[in-house]
């Protein structure tokens, strides 16, 4: 029976395991960027400026560490509270659209970090929505959303930084204020609402009323003509007489009473 030599053993199982080191560091060196994101490379912690693009890529394993970060677009969508111009709080709940600018990946990794939408977006909406609210009483808000949402986008798209964002779009959903001043819109929309069918009935009875006035003058004038007329010709009476008479003759008549009507002899 043929015994295994144990010193040939261990140089098997040293050989395996440097084998197995080696792959391992080979592999190691490989990684991948997908096309929703670009590669940030440090070599000992220094960034290099240029980004890695999509695909399969190499690096020296153990040396240099691979940030993968997204470029695609950031939908944020959160709450910030805020006071109007006449000290109305007013929590706005709004959405903003933006796209990482992906040349600039590496050095917005550099200067600010991954966590970049904390550091420096959300502040920079916080602040432009104070300012922009705190511009305006609070019915005015009501009734010009579109004006003060356009006006927060114009600082948005100042403010944010242009090397890190691009195509910025901002969308108030809610404007919640507290109860008080929400019950006294409602209040003052009722009592608008009250007002024009007011009005409205108004202008409704009022022309109800003239076309009635113009009836009657139309109706008095027709007759000062009709009178007339019959002065002017006496005979006319009995015309009309005849336009209105069914063909039948009285069945009665009281001693002389002769017909209305003088027939020709």
């Amino acid at each position: 029976m043929q015994h295994t030599n144990p010193a040939n053993q261990k140089k098997a199982v040293a050989a395996t395991l440097i084998i197995a080191a080696v792959v391992i560091f080979i592999l190691s060196g490989f990684y991948s960027v997908s096309s929703t994101q670009r590669g940030v490379i440090a070599t000992f912690g220094k960034i290099k400026p240029e980004v890695v693009e999509a695909g399969l890529h190499i690096k020296i394993p153990f040396v240099q560490t691979i940030h993968k970060m997204s470029i695609q677009t950031v939908k944020l969508e959160e709450n910030a509270p805020s006071y109007t111009k006449d000290i109305q709080t007013a929590d706005v709940r709004y959405v903003l659209n933006f796209d990482p600018v992906p040349e600039n990946m590496a050095l917005l990794y550099s200067n600010v970090g991954n966590n970049y939408i904390a550091k420096i977006i959300t502040p920079v909406i916080e602040g432009v929505l104070k300012d922009v609210i705190g511009g305006y009483n609070a019915a005015d808000i009501v009734g010009n959303r579109d004006e003060v949402r356009k006006s927060v986008e114009r600082e948005l798209d100042a403010q944010l930084p242009g090397d890190y964002v691009r195509n910025v779009h901002f969308q108030m959903v809610n404007i919640e204020y507290d109860d008080a001043f929400e019950q006294s819109i409602v209040d003052k929309q009722v009592a608008e609402q009250k007002a024009l069918t007011a009005k409205n009935n108004t202008i409704r009875i009022q022309e109800e009323a003239n076309q009635k006035i113009i009836t009657a003058e139309a109706e008095a004038k027709a007759m000062q003509i009709k009178a007339s007329a019959l002065t002017a010709n006496p005979k006319l009476t009995q015309y009309e007489a005849v336009q209105k008479w069914d063909g039948k003759l009285p069945q009665y008549m009281l001693g002389n009473a002769v017909p209305f009507i003088d027939i020709p002899k």
